[in-house]
């Protein structure tokens, strides 16, 4: 029986998480092995002391099945999750190309509305599911994850694939302790996380805040920007619930004083963003 291969592309605060979690789960399984796609200081601490995740509670320290920049050492495989940013999606999807067999389903984990449909057309012969997650992490130093956040979600699917294989991937995800859904309304939950974060990472990256002296100090600015949003969602026809803009403030009050998100954090850096 051939082994069911999951590869995590781009090894960060979200890929890290999910892939460290994946790695502890399946440590030497004989029916799933796990892969990383890194680079750098990163990769290299990956390779000799595995990857550290960190939350309030406990710290889980995993090696994947291996850990490599060169996607061909790899080869084709059953799942590829990309958790890369999306200003370097065309060109970590073709540097990918050694592991996108024709069965490959394809899950991106980026922020972003359109990104499942670009990807598709670079790769229109294989299975594109749509992907969110809703998590405070952070890549803190090389081959260690913190969360910050006190609840995770990880949400994919695709309404027009194959509904058995969908399932096959949320057990095992399940089984390895992520809070993972399948749900039919994948469409609206992508937008939905694409309301929270557009407005969150614009406010927080043009006054060079954290999210709570935002809500504090401009909490019109971030209203008008919702409201600008939703209406944009409006005329390409998604229907968005009518209190989005206020539920988004809620959601995002829950935030540990002093979060971020990662747009802010990257212009902070000197980063491409």
């Amino acid at each position: 029986m051939n082994k069911t291969k999951i590869a995590i592309s781009g090894i960060g605060a979200v890929g890290g998480y999910y892939g460290g979690l994946l790695a502890a789960r399946y440590k030497d399984s004989e029916d799933i092995d796990i892969y990383f796609i890194s680079r750098g200081e990163n990769l290299e601490e990956i390779r000799k002391n595995g990857i550290e995740v960190k939350n309030t509670f406990l710290t889980i320290k995993a090696k994947p099945t291996l850990a490599t920049d060169n996607p061909a050492e790899i080869g084709p495989v059953d799942y590829l999750f990309c958790c890369t940013k999306s200003y370097d999606l065309e060109e970590n999807i073709v540097q990918l190309t050694p592991i996108i067999g024709p069965n490959t389903v394809i899950i991106p984990l980026l922020n972003g509305a359109d990104i499942a449909e670009r990807i598709q057309k670079l790769l229109p012969n294989n299975e594109v599911w749509k992907g969110c997650v809703y998590i405070g992490s952070r890549l803190t130093e090389p081959g260690v994850v913190e969360k910050f956040s006190l609840k995770e979600r990880i949400f994919f699917g695709n309404k027009d694939a194959n509904k058995d294989k969908q399932t096959e991937l949320l057990k095992l995800l399940m089984y390895a302790r992520l809070n993972a859904f399948n749900p039919a309304d994948i469409d609206l939950r992508i937008w939905k996380k694409f309301f929270m974060i557009s407005t969150a990472a614009t406010a927080t990256s043009f006054f060079n805040q954290p999210i709570d002296e935002v809500l504090a100090q401009h909490i019109d600015l971030f209203i008008a920007l919702g409201t600008e949003l939703k209406s944009v969602a409006e005329a390409m026809g998604v229907c968005l619930p009518d209190d989005i803009v206020y539920t988004s403030i809620e959601t995002q009050k829950m935030m540990p004083a002093g979060s971020t998100t990662s747009m802010h954090s990257d212009f902070l850096a000197g980063k491409k963003t």
